[in-house]
């Protein structure tokens, strides 16, 4: 995964200049998060330790492609000596890499984690409402009462518990009371509500609050049903 990651920033650092800046966030959708969302919602709650390194090139990948690269290159520019005095000796400022997040907020891209629960709340909403593939959709538990609630079966780290609490803990936010809910609706609502929640806490660091679900809001649009 990271191989592939790392060789779409490349391509993009190699013709971001030669592609016009209204069609980099196409490039980006196309050539990296294609290859960062393949499979995610089945492993994108792995260990941290092993979707680390993968965190770091989406945000690598985003400084490349949207960040101010001549602010970047002028830092060499420059030797020493042609330098103030006091600037001469470079301190950690100088090798202090541009703040991502505000980068993200501009281009409406979704961090990582938050991927991994758009993309895993949705699957499990075209599976219930589809039921397809129905394999797949016998393994859920609905409630006798509400068919729109999940019953959570014992705690475990496969596909179906870890999507089954995800989905108990938007649905209801999402007001989500039947199947005859739109899935263009619920694709739009859920992608704006996460990303107002990846920004609502800090405009420039990420904290563990940019993807707490349990703070997830939407706002009250009247429901859209076929």
């Amino acid at each position: 995964m990271n191989i592939k990651l790392n060789y779409a920033s490349a391509t993009l650092n190699r013709i971001r200049d030669s592609v016009p800046k209204e069609l980099h966030k196409d490039l980006y959708h196309t050539l990296f998060e294609s290859h960062l969302t393949y499979c995610i919602s089945v492993w994108g709650d792995a260990a941290l330790f092993r979707t680390a390194s993968i965190w770091l090139s989406q945000k690598h990948c985003v400084r490349v492609l949207f960040g101010d690269k001549e602010a970047y290159l002028n830092k060499f520019l420059t030797c020493a000596r042609t330098r103030e005095f006091d600037s001469q000796a470079l301190d950690h400022t100088f090798f202090q890499l541009e703040h991502c997040k505000p980068l993200f907020k501009q281009q409406n891209i979704l961090a990582f984690k938050n991927l991994y629960t758009y993309h895993t709340f949705m699957e499990v909403f075209k599976i219930l409402k589809l039921r397809c593939p129905a394999p797949l959709q016998q393994h859920y538990q609905p409630s006798s009462r509400k068919e729109t609630t999940l019953i959570s079966q014992l705690p475990s780290n496969d596909f179906i518990s870890r999507s089954t609490k995800i989905w108990s803990t938007i649905a209801p936010k999402l007001k989500l009371f039947d199947y005859s809910y739109k899935i263009s609706l619920a694709k739009s609502r859920l992608k704006k509500a996460l990303l107002k929640l990846q920004h609502a806490y800090n405009d420039s660091a990420w904290t563990t609050s940019d993807y707490d679900i349990m703070q997830l809001s939407f706002e009250n649009n009247p429901l859209q049903q076929i």
